[in-house]
């Protein structure tokens, strides 16, 4: 299996079978002096044979690249990538997609219409940890979360002001350790409050509280 490399700057794989695109996304990152080396895959074959490589930073997927099947191409992925963390570059603003994606591997979903500094945040974050989603999708699939109708009120935990500060962040994909510097608190107390949030809820790891979450709401 791959192994990775100690190196300053950003190694990046790209896999999009758009040249346009890829090449314009590839410069567009080339800008920035954090950004080391990239590599270019425009089929799904391409991408595994990239696998034997020394592991890149991050690897850029799109969803809709020749020969990808969802979710089980991702899985393989994620298999073969295991020690990098893969950011979906995605047309798709739909949250059903995201959630399909982060529960077949992914650490993070970006939209193809977002502005590259969007992207910078989201690959600094999954690379740190962390697990990044759109506020926006987030936003509109989670509406009336927090305000449950009397049928789903007694199904939904009753968080304490911390926990639910964690689970603020943790919905924004924050890693343990950036929550605890925003909340000024030490990283082992953040774990504690979202294993405890994570057992209110009935789940073992972020992907499935943030379906959980999606689905049910949470209160304070």
């Amino acid at each position: 299996m791959i192994e990775r490399q100690d190196d300053t700057q950003l190694r990046i794989v790209i896999a999009d079978d758009h040249v346009i695109f890829r090449v314009g996304l590839r410069l567009a990152l080339e800008a920035h002096d954090t950004v080391g080396s990239i590599v270019e895959a425009g089929c799904f074959d391409e991408l595994l044979a990239l696998s034997e490589m020394s592991a890149p930073d991050v690897l850029i997927l799109d969803l809709q690249m020749p020969g990808l099947a969802m979710p089980d191409g991702l899985k393989m992925l994620r298999r073969r990538f295991e020690k990098t963390p893969i950011l979906i570059l995605s047309a798709s603003t739909d949250a059903d997609d995201m959630i399909l994606c982060l529960g077949a591997g992914a650490q993070g979903y970006v939209t193809k219409a977002s502005d590259i500094s969007i992207l910078f945040k989201a690959i600094h974050m999954v690379r740190a940890g962390g697990i990044y989603v759109p506020a926006d999708i987030v936003a509109e699939r989670s509406q009336g979360i927090g305000v449950p109708s009397p049928t789903e009120s007694s199904a939904i935990p009753r968080l304490t002001r911390r926990q639910a500060q964690v689970l603020d962040l943790v919905l924004e994909g924050h890693a343990n350790k950036e929550i605890a510097y925003r909340l000024d608190m030490s990283e082992g107390t953040v774990k504690t409050h979202l294993a405890s949030v994570m057992r209110l809820y009935n789940v073992n790891n972020r992907v499935q509280l943030l379906r959980q979450v999606e689905r049910i709401g949470f209160r304070h």
